[in-house]
């Protein structure tokens, strides 16, 4: 065995709802080539010298969930994934506009089969609320925010099907899960990654805070550039 050999680096895939959330990695990498899967598109990308691979897969937890699925089985080789885009914060004082959250953990609050005594968010078939993140990924894209001049949040982060503006909503959210941040794809990715046991964990770009749908159509742009430029830090980093 070759002690001298360089100890190869972990392929990350960044994952993303939105072209606008996408697009803003993908104009500052080289892109190599690009592939469908279902209504995802993977793109092959070069930053610095490290491979690692862009997707963008649709608004919602479907489309998460189906494009992310696709993607682990058409390349296994793929080690990690890290989702990155805007969201909602809960809680303006501990997540605060234009800041970055990362995800220690993930919960559907729309998921509730509590008719039957689950409670809210319970996920049958692995029978758990809360899906965990990767710890080392967490670190990681930590440590990316933190070069990038962010704030930096750790927290649950909570998704659904909706976009969530209802003050009283967002607060229940707080209650039920003790939650930070709000989106509509995390969580599904958290899962479906959990289930195919890869490791995971996805970075919110507070677009809004207080004034939820006004901030979001003003700072998602730059919500959308922030979090390009802790992505590629974090794919720049050795891990």
């Amino acid at each position: 065995m070759d002690y001298n050999m360089p100890v190869m680096k972990k392929l990350i895939c960044i994952l993303c709802a939105m072209e606008g959330e996408a697009k803003p990695i993908l104009g500052k990498v080289e892109v190599r080539f690009s592939e469908k899967h279902g209504l995802a598109t993977l793109y092959s990308c070069v930053y610095k010298g490290h491979e690692f691979f862009v997707a963008q897969c649709g608004v919602g937890k479907v489309f998460s969930a189906s494009g992310l699925s696709a993607i682990i089985t058409a390349h296994p080789e793929i080690d990690a994934y890290i989702n990155v885009g805007v969201g909602g914060s809960l809680d303006p004082e501990k997540a605060n506009l234009l800041s970055a959250v990362i995800g220690k953990g993930f919960v559907q609050h729309d998921f509730d089969t509590s008719a039957f005594g689950d409670p809210i968010g319970f996920l049958w078939g692995i029978d758990i609320i809360e899906v965990p993140a990767d710890k080392e990924l967490v670190e990681l894209v930590c440590k990316a925010s933190k070069q990038a001049g962010l704030s930096v949040y750790e927290g649950v982060i909570a998704s659904g099907d909706t976009f969530i503006v209802d003050e009283e909503k967002k607060q229940g959210f707080v209650k039920e899960f003790d939650a930070i941040s709000v989106d509509m794809e995390a969580s599904a990715y958290a899962t479906v990654a959990y289930i195919h046991k890869k490791p995971f964990t996805a970075l919110r770009i507070v677009s809004d805070a207080v004034d939820h749908q006004n901030e979001y159509l003003k700072y998602k742009e730059k919500a959308a550039e922030l979090g390009s430029e802790v992505a590629l830090n974090a794919i720049a980093f050795d891990i």
